[in-house]
């Protein structure tokens, strides 16, 4: 399935090639979640779970290591934001010094987020609201603001925390904040990311023309998905994680 069993050293992710992937819509993105969900009976809960810690994973690599640098995960209000709180646990439990800096208030998350942010908290992670006073010393920053269904261009304090972010080393979950999957629009404000971890399967807006710039290099995580679900929306499909569980899209 175009896995390359050679690995870059400087990358040490197995490498699969875009053109032997199948790319999905949001629409297509949507249908995976309801039947992970509904019908294989896998909850989003764990679906977050499977997407925090391969970010978490991602994060380490990037950074070659992460124990003792400063990672500021900014989180949004829906699964996006749950999958950057799933990271920012598994990122302090490996000796990461990490903070949390949200876009909306607590009772603003939706209830899966909700009780990832409680889990945070009873940790005793950092956790803020909006850009974070300190803008030194920042190894990574964690883009985990707005996931494939956003539309539009990003407002209020996720617009501040991209403005933050601009000039930073950072990593997004899904899709770049202000990167509009359903059509390819690239808003403004948006993160450039210097890598993204989008989940499952590419998204077709992630190689809309122009968006290179934002995406950066391109890794695919692995949450579960069986392989049941592409077949029921007739879609070929030979898994690319035969030989790990985050490859690299090239």
């Amino acid at each position: 399935m175009g896995v390359r069993a050679d690995l870059l050293a400087n990358r040490g992710l197995p490498l699969v090639s875009a053109d032997e992937l199948p790319w999905l819509t949001v629409a297509q993105m949507r249908e995976v979640d309801r039947l992970m969900i509904h019908e294989i009976g896998i909850s989003l809960e764990q679906m977050m779970e499977n997407a925090g810690r391969a970010l978490a994973t991602a994060a380490a690599r990037l950074l070659g290591g992460a124990a003792g640098l400063r990672v500021v995960v900014l989180a949004g209000p829906g699964g996006n934001g749950g999958g950057g709180m799933v990271a920012a646990r598994h990122l302090a439990n490996a000796g990461t010094k990490v903070e949390l800096q949200l876009a909306s208030q607590a009772e603003q998350l939706g209830e899966t987020p909700r009780r990832q942010l409680e889990i945070l908290h009873a940790s005793g992670l950092p956790i803020g609201m909006g850009p974070p006073d300190r803008e030194d010393g920042v190894d990574l920053v964690v883009d985990a603001l707005l996931g494939y269904s956003q539309a539009d261009a990003p407002r209020g304090t996720a617009a501040d925390l991209i403005r933050w972010a601009s000039d930073q080393r950072t990593l997004s979950l899904d899709v770049p904040s202000g990167l509009e999957l359903s059509t390819g629009v690239l808003h403004e404000p948006h993160v450039a990311a210097e890598a993204t971890v989008t989940l499952a399967l590419p998204k077709q807006g992630l190689r809309a023309p122009g968006t290179a710039g934002a995406v950066g290099r391109l890794l695919l995580a692995d949450i579960a998905v069986p392989a049941a679900v592409y077949e029921r929306m007739s879609i070929p499909y030979r898994t690319p994680f035969r030989q790990g569980p985050l490859v690299e899209i090239v």
